[in-house]
């Protein structure tokens, strides 16, 4: 059994954890809040963004076939696709089960992309990735500040036109309680596919059609296929709304990594403090227990003592 002054040692180590930990609380839900308000109004813009931006190139891949032959100029010799991983991670600890979600999502990404170059962003996460497990991967550090702007990101982004497949890692805020690790494409090689997608859309709009004409007993009409025109050309229309959107786009989901950061961190230093207010309840009440044992027993000695004379 502790000794009264062990007891006040580990009371007053806890009593310090709490107060570090509340105050780490109150930073990252200082943070959070004020995070929260940017990237939830800037969201819908750059998500609308993207959708406009991959409609652009269905379109473009649904009209155009010599599209490949493109991708094939931009391969090496031997037609090896360039491939990029980038992982957000946290620039710092204390921040609940953030990095280790994240960590958890990737490791089939590490598998499957063994030959890609991947960019970690966040000390802890090239931290972890330094070690004898990924030797053999090719891993880059990318220091991004806890504060920052697109120009902390053009050296990265600059570099996305020199991969044909960009795969990004992150942990996405959806509420305060709630994130989730999303891994999307940046920068995808053309699909063939869409063309093909695209026919079976219209042949299942036909089919429709057809069917409702057939019930109100009109006659059926030839279907005519359209086109649009794009001025200037669509491949212009793409590169010049790529470059002006993806500095946008990436900046958007780093502040997003960033406040599922500060809300993991909130939330786990929310319960590290509970719990050390717990342990120092308990503490406190040994210590008071301990303390009324030394006085009842030095109560009893003087009784004694006094009964002796």
């Amino acid at each position: 059994m502790p000794t009264l002054n062990e007891t006040k040692e580990q009371m007053i180590v806890v009593g310090s954890v709490g107060e570090f930990t509340n105050a780490l609380q109150q930073i990252a839900t200082q943070r959070m809040m004020r995070l929260r308000t940017q990237v939830m109004k800037s969201r819908p813009f750059v998500e609308t963004a993207s959708d406009l931006l991959q409609e652009l190139m269905s379109q473009r891949n649904a009209m155009q076939s010599e599209d490949m032959t493109k991708l094939k100029k931009r391969k090496p010799s031997g037609g090896v696709d360039r491939r990029a991983v980038i992982i957000v991670t946290s620039n710092q600890g204390l921040t609940g089960r953030y990095n280790i979600e994240i960590y958890q999502k990737v490791e089939k990404l590490l598998v499957e992309q063994k030959d890609a170059d991947f960019f970690i962003v966040g000390k802890k996460g090239q931290e972890y990735f330094q070690g004898h497990k990924f030797k053999e991967l090719k891993v880059y550090p990318y220091t991004v500040p806890d504060t920052f702007g697109v120009e902390d990101l053009s050296r990265l982004t600059s570099s996305f036109d020199y991969y044909d497949q960009v795969t990004l890692a992150y942990s996405r805020f959806i509420n305060t309680a709630t994130r989730e690790v999303v891994v999307l494409s940046v920068v995808a090689p053309l699909a063939v596919s869409v063309a093909t997608d695209t026919k079976k859309d219209a042949k299942v709009e036909e089919t429709k059609e057809q069917a409702e004409n057939g019930k109100e007993g009109k006659k059926e009409e030839p279907v005519k296929e359209g086109r649009y025109l794009y001025e200037p050309h669509i491949d212009q229309l793409i590169e010049g709304v790529s470059k002006t959107l993806r500095n946008a786009l990436f900046q958007q989901q780093i502040m997003d990594a960033r406040l599922a950061q500060n809300s993991s961190q909130m939330i786990g230093m929310k319960t590290a403090s509970d719990n050390a207010n717990a342990l120092l309840g308990d503490l406190r009440m040994e210590y008071n227990k301990a303390r009324r044992k030394m006085i009842d027993k030095k109560i009893g000695e003087v009784f004694a003592g006094s009964a002796l004379w």
